[in-house]
């Protein structure tokens, strides 16, 4: 039970920590890398990965993997739909494309008037720039859940690739053992270090990775081979009095 709560604890909190590092990438990323995209660079994404979840639409543990991801999508906008925060980005929108000088009252001076219109401007350009972040910040948990959706839906591959590190670092524990070689904690205990940065600073690196046109499963393929190949060394590297 212990380990299970310790396991969901880091998941979430590797989730959250990708989505927020994802979320300033993005904004980042729209001022340097996709300038004028706005939200549309983080939709596409969302889209993108959906086009690349319907080329594979069965797993072991999903059999609809499409449904099942679209439903992800559709519980992720409805508290943004609920909390009207779609509405007041859509608000500011118009008011941004209609004019903020248009509503300054006729009876001001000459004098005021031209503060008051940079005043306003300035004004509804920060607050539409919020709503979009707050878009954006819609569209990168997204793109977030439907990626840890990818990796849940190659889970067995996984699992299996795990077992076959396993199996294979013990088995060249035998051999070594065997045959006298000489064991060494230097490597069972940097390679035990490392088991535990690819099974949170890689998988946080593929969550909230920011550029397109790759599918997921290609980079869940180089985690899950990773990860293997930590595994085989951290048990074959074994040493019982370290």
């Amino acid at each position: 039970m212990g380990v299970a709560v310790l396991v969901g604890f880091g998941l979430f909190s590797v989730t959250v920590s990708s989505w927020l590092i994802g979320l300033v990438i993005e904004i980042g990323g729209g001022y340097f890398f996709w300038r004028g995209q706005g939200f549309r660079h983080a939709q596409e994404m969302v889209q993108q990965d959906l086009r690349y979840i319907a080329a594979a639409p069965r797993s072991l543990l999903v059999p609809d993997t499409v449904d099942f991801s679209l439903r992800i999508v559709k519980w992720v906008r409805l508290p943004y739909e609920r909390l009207g925060a779609l509405r007041w980005y859509q608000r500011n929108l118009a008011a941004q494309q209609a004019g903020a000088d248009a509503a300054l009252p006729s009876f001001l001076g000459q004098s005021v008037q031209p503060q008051l219109k940079g005043l306003a401007k300035a004004g509804a350009s920060f607050i539409h720039m919020l709503s979009e972040w707050v878009v954006i910040s819609m569209f990168v948990l997204q793109d977030v859940l439907l990626r840890l959706c990818t990796a849940v839906f190659a889970l067995p591959a996984f699992a299996l690739a795990c077992l076959m590190g396993v199996i294979d670092g013990l088995v060249r524990r035998d051999r070594r053992r065997w045959q006298g070689g000489r064991e060494s904690s230097f490597v069972y205990h940097h390679s035990k270090r490392y088991v535990g940065w690819a099974l949170t600073g890689g998988f946080g690196l593929y969550l909230s990775w920011p550029f397109g046109g790759f599918n997921p499963a290609y980079m869940v393929l180089v985690f899950t081979v990773l990860v293997a190949f930590t595994l085989s060394t951290t048990v074959g590297a074994f040493k019982k009095y370290a």
